[in-house]
């Protein structure tokens, strides 16, 4: 993987040393924390439900969340050298935009990665870390800070934006196929999915091309689908020919509950599907935003159906998440630099590039 510009700042963090100003500690206490992650004590572990399936989650406990928060927007560049492809954990990206490049189309295939995170060990961050400019001491150093036992763990803030780096080359492969045999091809997260008007397999090369990357796909998740079928990517329906759409059922579910809380009020709602009030407005909440996001003529509909189970369930206020991160990273870059007049001189964060 060539480095990928404008990430030279990288390239002034050779050392353990260098790390201390932007991870806010001495080398010796993230050395210490380095080695508390590779015994696993630096984590709250346990099982979670996630749609259905039992994970292994593995937090991060307080001392190195703080620390994995600044690992991550010292990462944060990386989304702006990203290809087209990948959607998921990306500034600016979401379900949406990754479902957008298909919608209409006549033939779909889909693949999912087997094990995504867990099948990211701490040497093979180091080197993707190494190949991005950091020098071998500093990428070894957040390698293991953002490892549970020597592996990428589900539960930890920088997973994510990590495993993006590790697929940098094998997405650029899929996006040249992709141009080769006029397709279009996108990835959130471990789930990839091409689409194209006319017939096309391309299981073999995406099989080699995943190996190749270290991964494995899970077999009973490849899916071939034509024209005349239900075809959903990440979620969403890509039948319509002018944008992606919630499911049916979704959207039939919230104007029924919307119905039955304009009528009895959230309480009486909540009593009856035997659920906590609170519970019932966070749900809703969700779901009513996930779905103007979708599909704003849906939700604007109904606020004008249901006022009363609006202004009860729906807050007014947009989501900011593309805001707080671009904050977080200048205060981050503004704290930096305030360090490193005696640390490093000659490191110039590029603060403008968050501007956009």
């Amino acid at each position: 993987m060539a480095p990928l510009d404008p990430l030279f700042e990288y390239r002034v963090h050779p050392t353990r040393a260098s790390l201390e100003a932007p991870l806010g500690r001495d080398s010796m206490t993230l050395e210490g924390l380095a080695a508390r992650c590779d015994e696993g004590d630096a984590y709250v572990t346990g099982f979670m439900t996630i749609r259905g399936k039992s994970r292994f989650i593995a937090a991060p406990r307080p001392e190195l969340d703080a620390v994995q928060r600044r690992i991550n927007l010292l990462l944060y560049p990386i989304d702006l050298s990203l290809g087209a492809s990948p959607h998921g954990y990306v500034a600016r990206r979401s379900t949406l935009t990754n479902a957008r490049p298909h919608v209409g189309a006549r033939f779909l295939q889909k693949f999912d990665v087997k094990d995504y995170f867990a099948s990211i060990t701490a040497s093979r961050i180091a080197t993707a870390l190494t190949e991005l400019g950091f020098g071998s001491e500093a990428a070894t150093l957040i390698s293991r800070l953002t490892s549970h036992r020597l592996r990428l763990p589900l539960g930890a803030r920088t997973s994510p934006r990590i495993s993006n780096i590790l697929l940098i080359d094998f997405d650029d492969q899929m996006e040249n196929l992709a141009r080769e045999q006029g397709l279009r091809y996108t990835r959130y997260a471990d789930d990839l999915a091409f689409s194209s008007q006319i017939a096309f397999d391309v299981s073999d090369r995406v099989e080699q091309a995943i190996r190749a990357a270290g991964f494995e796909l899970n077999p009973m998740k490849t899916k071939q689908f034509k024209h005349g079928q239900p075809m959903f990517v990440t979620g969403l329906s890509i039948q319509d020919a002018t944008r992606p759409r919630v499911r049916r059922r979704l959207k039939a579910r919230l104007r029924q509950e919307f119905y039955y809380i304009e009528k009895f009020g959230i309480e009486d709602h909540a009593a009856a599907v035997g659920e906590s009030w609170r519970g019932v407005l966070h749900r809703l909440t969700g779901q009513f935003h996930y779905c103007r996001t979708i599909e704003p003529q849906f939700t604007a509909q109904l606020t004008l159906d249901f006022p009363a189970a609006s202004s009860s369930v729906a807050p007014v206020h947009e989501d900011s998440r593309v805001e707080r991160a671009q904050r977080h990273r200048r205060e981050f870059v503004a704290e930096v630099m305030r360090q490193l007049p005696t640390a490093i001189p000659f490191y110039v964060p590029q603060a403008d590039l968050f501007e956009n």
